[in-house]
């Protein structure tokens, strides 16, 4: 084992002990994408079952979105992968948009009613599993630019939460890479060679996302190389603070 998966590994763990964000017995609903991100989580994620005292089940979803036909992830070399190399079991699920809701180039709300289709396909799996987690592969350069994003648009301080309880139901969101940085994915899924697709949405290139992550976090840490981890830590304490207290619920 390499001292960058040794690094990650140890980063996972720390997340998930930190927020209780499995226990055993459990089954874990791995939401896959094909982009660098999922792949290395579904890889760090079942290495991290391999080690922990309490067992619990990981299945994995790719959900394919007819509406953007573009986005050719290969989808057979990721079911390999993940079900020949990690032992874990990948579903492909198609989902549609009515028609009044399809995305259109310069319409805002395309990457809100994507996500919507996505979640509610994810619910129903849950339900068929009766899995109680939704794993997620965002990372902590992910985390921050959203913050960024809440504040910008929303006007308020609220950070894409590294756990994140329905309200209704038994369903958990969580995001185990919250304290992985971008840049050591990149270098991880090159060293280890595992597969992955770039990012092809036709409405996903000029996003307030990218402008965020490569005009603001990026270019502030060029100068000030601190500048991601530190914020980042400063909104997690206040987030850990507020978990503690009540518990933290969409």
């Amino acid at each position: 084992m390499s001292a960058l998966e040794k690094k990650l590994l140890k980063k996972i763990r720390t997340a998930i002990t930190d927020f209780q964000m499995i226990k055993g017995g459990e089954t874990v609903l791995l939401g896959v994408s094909g982009g660098k991100d999922s792949m290395a989580l579904g890889y760090l994620l079942n290495e991290y079952r391999k080690q922990a005292k309490d067992k619990f089940e990981i299945r994995a979803v790719y959900i394919f979105k007819d509406f953007l036909i573009d986005c050719d992830i290969n989808f057979e070399e990721k079911r390999k992968y993940f079900e020949e190399v990690l032992n874990i079991p990948l579903e492909k699920v198609n989902i549609s948009l009515p028609e009044e809701s399809k995305l259109n180039d310069g319409v805002g709300q395309n990457c809100q009613r994507c996500a919507y289709a996505r979640r509610i396909a994810m619910f129903k799996l849950c339900q068929k599993y009766a899995a109680t987690k939704i794993c997620l592969g965002h990372h902590m350069d992910d985390i921050l630019v959203t913050t960024f994003m809440n504040m910008m648009q929303g006007r308020k301080l609220k950070i894409m939460p590294p756990v994140n309880k329905m309200s209704k139901g038994d369903i958990t969101f969580i995001r185990p890479m919250m304290y992985v940085r971008e840049k050591e994915l990149v270098n991880f899924v090159a060293q280890k060679e595992i597969p992955f697709s770039g990012c092809n949405c036709p409405v996903g290139t000029d996003t307030m996302r990218n402008k965020i992550k490569y005009g603001i976090v990026w270019e502030n840490e060029r100068n000030f190389p601190q500048f991601t981890e530190n914020l980042f830590h400063a909104f997690i304490k206040d987030f850990r603070e507020k978990y503690e207290k009540d518990g933290y619920s969409m």
